[in-house]
């Protein structure tokens, strides 16, 4: 099945809109076994990367009624079955195991499209499924567990930022508990996560916090088409996360906490970067909680990919249109940089733009972006000396982060990488300039030793 045709303009970004969220369901009762979701072109032919991007596609089954299905997470109506992006992620089950659906069920999608280059592009979302109507196969349930928690007002993206500062080598981690509503089996997990990430984990408390269910990243090789794209929404994500998938079952008893932990990179800045776990469990009445030993059939799969399992070190650059109409990067974008010794400095967004695109104030100032379009913007640190991004924000909202580390922001919206760049130059403060200068007068006046008795 397809939805679409998308048109997607020059170097920009294209997402889910209301027109758009509705799509197709198969007419059949049965058990989804298999599915996968790719960009197409008119002629059914998978689109380069190059071209046009996946960035996400999530797919919600809101069932025949309201009410029929819901998400057993965070509560709210539909279940979110199916998901994938950069990872190119395949949902599979064991054999003897499917999602049940029926005929009537109403699926809604949320997807995010990237075009790469200076002419407008088209694109489809296919998506492919294998559907097995044996009445035997024993059916599903999937959690949607997020490092995040549920969405919140106005805090609907479910992303962290990773500030970055520590030493070489060092981990941040982010984690959430979860019980577990019924008793059952764990089948199936596959992770979704950005560029930085380390591994995702879903661990057992009561037993020692072993890791029951791990989706480790893979990155591309140098030469990936990820890596010589313009623009960058986030820092390169992996090419693949490991999928994990037994028949006998991992058992977890009702009421049973689970902890999922997100692990990245923890020296260079990661912004808005995600921890989501796909989990699929078979419920059974009279499941205990267990601490045997994980069952023999238990696989982490790849798709086999050649690649590196290390975060590799990318600097996310600024992305400007150069007289040729083509993307170029850029280390700031143009215009005069406007210097402010106040502590405090408010910049508007509006018109597809931030009031002030380049600027300097001194260390510890209150930077606050108010935003006045009605489309959604965001302000995130492309590259820096720390971290951080916000939500996406509409007419009325606004963010704000105090710059306590000297050094260059890069910063753009995530969501109009071209249109929306700026830069801030956090000054050093003048006492500890002097102090430096003073320590260095002292060093150099001391008096030489002599290098002989």
């Amino acid at each position: 099945m397809r939805h679409g045709p998308f048109g997607v303009g020059p170097y920009s970004v294209r997402y889910t809109d209301p027109k758009s969220k509705v799509v197709e369901s198969p007419d059949a009762d049965g058990f989804i076994v298999r599915m996968h979701a790719q960009v197409v072109d008119a002629g059914g032919r998978r689109i380069p990367v190059r071209r046009v991007m996946l960035h996400h596609v999530l797919y919600k089954n809101r069932g025949r009624f309201d009410g029929d299905r819901r998400d057993p997470v965070c509560g709210g109506r539909g279940q979110s079955f199916y998901g994938t992006g950069e990872e190119d992620q395949t949902l599979r089950f064991p054999p003897g195991y499917g999602y049940r659906i029926r005929r009537g069920d109403r699926w809604t999608t949320a997807w995010m499209l990237m075009n790469h280059r200076h002419v407008p592009d088209s694109a489809y979302i296919e998506y492919r499924m294998t559907i097995d109507d044996s009445p035997s196969l024993t059916p599903v349930t999937p959690y949607w567990l997020r490092v995040t928690g549920c969405p919140r007002p106005g805090l609907i993206d479910p992303i962290f930022n990773v500030p970055g500062g520590r030493r070489r080598g060092s981990t941040a981690a982010k984690a959430i508990s979860w019980r577990m509503p019924a008793g059952g089996r764990l089948i199936a997990a596959g992770g979704h996560a950005h560029g930085g990430s380390k591994d995702l984990t879903i661990a057992q408390p009561r037993c020692g916090n072993r890791a029951l269910l791990r989706s480790r990243p893979l990155y591309g090789r140098p030469d990936h088409p990820y890596y010589h794209v313009l623009p960058v929404l986030h820092e390169p994500g992996p090419v693949d996360m490991s999928w994990n998938q037994t028949a006998a079952g991992i058992p977890v008893g009702g009421g049973e906490r689970l902890r999922l932990t997100s692990y990245y990179d923890g020296e260079l800045p990661h912004t808005r970067v995600m921890g989501i776990m796909h989990l699929y469990v078979a419920h059974e009445r009279g499941t205990r909680a267990s601490c045997a030993p994980l069952p023999a059939d238990l696989t982490s799969e790849r798709l086999g990919y050649r690649g590196r399992t290390t975060p590799p070190r990318v600097r996310v650059p600024l992305t400007g249109i150069g007289r040729d109409g083509r993307a170029r990067t850029i280390s700031r974008p143009p215009g005069r940089t406007k210097r402010l010794a106040g502590g405090a400095v408010t910049i508007q967004v509006r018109n597809f733009r931030f009031s002030l695109r380049n600027l300097s104030v001194p260390l510890g100032a209150l930077v606050r972006w108010r935003f006045a379009d009605r489309a959604p913007h965001n302000v995130t640190v492309a590259s820096g000396p720390y971290g951080f991004a916000s939500q996406n924000h509409g007419r009325g909202a606004s963010a704000r982060q105090r710059l306590t580390r000297p050094g260059r922001y890069r910063l753009f919206c995530s969501l109009h990488p071209v249109q929306m760049t700026e830069t801030i130059v956090v000054r050093r403060a003048v006492v500890q300039a002097f102090a430096r200068l003073a320590r260095r007068t002292a060093r150099l006046q001391q008096p030489l030793r002599p290098s002989f008795p």
